[in-house]
Order: C-alpha cells, then structure tokens, then sequence
C-alpha cells in the first residue's frame, strides 16, 4: 500500500479571520438594522436600492464594513482556488492568504477611482454614484453568500477543480446578470450617450479584467 502525503495545517488564523467577519456582520446588523434588513432582500426586491440608491453614499460606514467582509470573502475563495490548483502547499499560508486580499483590494479601489474619474470628465457623476452603488450593493451580497461556500470548503470539503470552475462560472454569470440588469433599467440614458457607454465598458469593465486574466495565466505558466 502506497503512503499518501497528508499536510496537517493549522486553521486557526482562518478561524480568528471568521470571528471578526462575524462580528462586524454583528454592527452591521445592529447598527443599521433597517438597512441591513432592506440588503438581506436583495435579491428578492429592489426595495434597497429604490430607498438607498436614490442618494447613494458609497463611503457610508454600512457598505464599508460589508466590503470588509466582501475583501475576505472573496480572498478566502482566491486562496482555496490557488490551493487547489498549485501544485504545492505555500510554506506560509497567512502570508500568500494577505497578498491575495491586497491584489484584490488594489484591483478593486484602482477600478473604482478611475470610473470617479472617468465620471468627473464626462460630467456624470449621479448616474456613476448610482451605476457603482448598484454594482457594490450586490457584490457584497454575493460575497455574503460565497462566505458559507468557502467555509464548507475550507473546514470539511475539499473541492476539485470541476468543482470550482462551475463555482466560478457560476460568480462570473451573476455578475454579468447584474450588469445586464442596470444596463437595461438605464438603456434610454445609455442610448443617449452612447459613445462614452462604449469607452466605459471597453475601458473599465472588459479592459481591467482582461489584464488580469493575462496576468494570471501568466503567473501560471512560469
């Protein structure tokens, strides 16, 4: 019988990092009660973004605390990806689990800044407050609901690669529903102006993802 190399890694600093997503899921919940109701019902009205979106504060302290949790949601899935599909366990794990976090935070806040940017120069800075707090609201639920996946993952699945692409595949096709949604409620605005659309969506909505991905198999290949 052939002996079976088993890593026996410790978990704890990905159960410390749980806790405080816990809690602060917690103030959330309790410091902006209604809020946090009108957002658990995302998907099922449109009731939080009729109420919120009207005058969108994408600094207010409830969409940062949940794009907190977005961050590490997101990174934890990332790490299990890269685990999966590396062939080797990194000596150290916290380390490679912050890079991701911070890739992924750069990523994020540099796509943002430049679409506040794009929109001071174009003079449509309502509709891009409304168009990025459409996009953040519903990230950060999917994040919501890809937490539990990635725990399962971590502590008592261990996924295959099939697994993850259809996971994957699954993350992208949401996304691009939500995408397809606004573009829609939007689609007489966007007929209007439609030059700067198409500027928009091949500069920072195609173009960034792009880049990222040769990045990647970039990475991959060496």
């Amino acid at each position: 019988m052939e002996v079976i190399e088993r890593h026996a890694v410790s978990q704890d600093w990905i159960t410390l990092l749980l806790l405080l997503v816990l809690v602060l899921l917690v103030v959330a919940r309790y410091a902006f009660t209604q809020r946090f109701a009108h957002f658990s019902m995302l998907f099922a009205t449109d009731k939080y973004l009729l109420l919120k979106g009207k005058d969108p504060n994408l600094f207010h302290p409830f969409n940062v605390l949940l794009f907190v949790v977005n961050v590490v949601s997101a990174g934890l899935f990332i790490f299990i990806y890269y685990l999966t599909f590396s062939d080797s366990y990194p000596e150290r794990p916290m380390v490679t689990f912050l890079r991701i976090i911070t890739a992924y935070t750069t990523f994020v806040l540099l796509k943002f800044s430049l679409e506040k940017i794009l929109a001071d120069v174009v003079s449509v800075n309502d509709k891009m407050n409304y168009y990025l707090f459409y996009k953040l609201s519903y990230r950060n639920f999917m994040a919501l609901i890809l937490l539990p996946v990635s725990i399962f993952f971590i502590y008592t699945w261990e996924p295959t690669r099939l697994v993850l692409y259809i996971l994957l595949g699954l993350i992208l096709l949401m996304n691009l529903i939500t995408l397809l949604s606004i573009f829609i409620k939007n689609r007489q605005y966007i007929a209007t102006h439609w030059f700067y659309f198409i500027l928009y969506l091949c500069a920072l909505e195609i173009g960034p993802y792009y880049i990222l991905y040769k990045l990647v198999t970039k990475f991959q290949g060496e």
